[in-house]
């Protein structure tokens, strides 16, 4: 594996389409707001800076957006419950970082994907963007699992992301 990550290759990669339901967990009192991406403005997260907009976390599984939601959440805001969305997501353009072919070709690696040091993803995710990809499946650095990025910003026709229900998560 090379030294250094080349993110330039992005561009050049192939995609996947996605068409599946996912999972999105939010304090209860963000329950009305389950696909906001407003939090993007003022928090970092894994696969943004500060200030960039549009990118919605969602996980595969109900289960992994919990322990998403609770690996950064603070606990007063976990203090008036959960609510655990279901949304249904069409992509045509998706890059796969879970495959092991696609991270040699970038040079990259599963552990530096779920290191705490969150810059390089940030990186390979405006990459992404650029060069036109409407989300990232990622590996989640919650355990195992996998989590779907979605650059809300680059849909295109055809592309689908709709609500299907949202209920609180039990205790």
């Amino acid at each position: 594996m090379p030294a250094r990550p080349n993110l330039a290759a992005i561009a050049g990669l192939g995609s996947i389409s996605f068409s599946d339901s996912v999972y999105r967990v939010v304090p209860g009192a963000l329950r009305d707001k389950i696909l906001s991406t407003e939090g993007n403005r003022y928090y970092p997260g894994r696969y943004h800076a500060a200030g960039e907009t549009g990118i919605l976390y969602t996980s595969l599984e109900r289960d992994l957006a919990i322990r998403e939601l609770g690996r950064h959440a603070a606990r007063a805001d976990l203090q008036g419950g959960l609510a655990a969305g279901k949304i249904k997501v069409k992509l045509q353009k998706v890059l796969d970082l879970t495959q092991a072919v696609v991270l040699a070709k970038l040079g990259l690696s599963k552990e530096a994907l779920i290191s705490p040091d969150c810059s390089l993803t940030q990186a390979v995710s405006h990459q992404a963007r650029k060069a036109g990809f409407q989300g990232l499946l990622v590996p989640s650095a919650a355990g195992s699992g996998v989590n779907l990025v979605v650059f809300v910003n680059n849909l295109a026709e055809g592309c689908l992301i709709e609500v299907d229900a949202v209920g609180p998560v039990g205790e």
